[in-house]
């Protein structure tokens, strides 16, 4: 896969432009392309400086009142939206398990851009933000528990990556056995319920290629609310880190872009290209 490839294609559409058509010359008449000399009277060529300077001085106005009309029609908010896609952010689904409903429909999971480390001493924390209402917020908040899984970059993944940004009817569909990926139960010990981690079908490990690594977390005490939007942060406990991918010698190359995970950018999910 060439660098920077696009894996699959976003839904939006960006804005378009009208073209402007450049000004035609205007063509002399052929008394005025004559070589008659035309001396105006001082007082004309004063009068017609002002009516010049004063049709300048009107366009200028135009074309400026023109440009704050286009700049208005924008708000700020579309206007970091639009500049932001030109930055890259890692994909991760986080899931939790609602420890309210019946186990068998318990499972959640959602997908996030925003994902980051806080901190890694005292102990690794990490970020991201959740849009509400989220039925897997309210599923970590009650379970204090969650896993995040960041996606190795293909086709199936962005796939899933979408699937899981559209809500939980991707979940039910799963849950009744359709597409290529599976909850399998991760035990954690003493707690009632365990966490659900993503796996292919008919994959034995725990997790599959698809994911570089999946984090264990459990709910950090701060929980910051801004407008439509909670940050939540979590504790990672645990590392499980996928099989990766060898090389000719069957030995995993830490520097191939392979080991690199899925990126979203300019409404496309991205496999990452070549060192600069």
């Amino acid at each position: 896969m060439n660098p920077a490839t696009p894996i699959a294609h976003g839904v939006r559409r960006g804005f378009g432009g009208s073209a402007i058509h450049p000004l035609r010359p205007l063509a002399l008449s052929p008394q005025a392309s004559s070589h008659t000399s035309f001396h105006p009277h001082p007082s004309q060529r004063a009068q017609r400086h002002k009516s010049s300077t004063t049709c300048g001085k009107g366009s200028e106005l135009n074309a400026k009142a023109s440009t704050a009309t286009n700049e208005a029609s924008i708000s700020l908010s579309d206007q970091v939206r639009l500049l932001m896609r030109r930055v890259p952010y890692p994909v991760a689904i986080i899931t939790a398990t609602d420890p309210s409903g019946p186990q068998e429909t318990s499972f959640r999971g959602m997908t996030v851009s925003s994902f980051s480390t806080v901190t890694l001493t005292p102990h690794p924390v990490i970020s991201f933000n959740v849009r509400r209402p989220s039925e897997t917020l309210t599923a970590l908040l009650a379970s204090r528990r969650f896993l995040v899984h960041l996606l190795a970059p293909s086709p199936a993944t962005a796939t899933l990556a979408r699937d899981f940004s559209k809500g939980n009817a991707t979940l039910s569909a799963m849950l009744k056995g359709h597409g290529e990926f599976e909850f399998a139960a991760l035990d954690a010990g003493n707690e009632t319920r365990p966490l659900p981690i993503l796996r292919r079908k008919g994959s034995d490990g725990i997790p599959s290629g698809d994911f570089s690594f999946v984090f264990e977390c459990t709910l950090h005490p701060e929980k910051i609310d801004v407008h439509d939007h909670s940050i939540i942060l979590g504790s990672v406990v645990k590392t499980i880190e996928g099989p990766g991918s060898p090389n000719q010698d069957n030995r995993v190359d830490e520097h191939s872009p392979d080991r690199l995970c899925l990126t979203y950018a300019n409404t496309k999910f991205w496999k990452m290209g070549d060192q600069i």
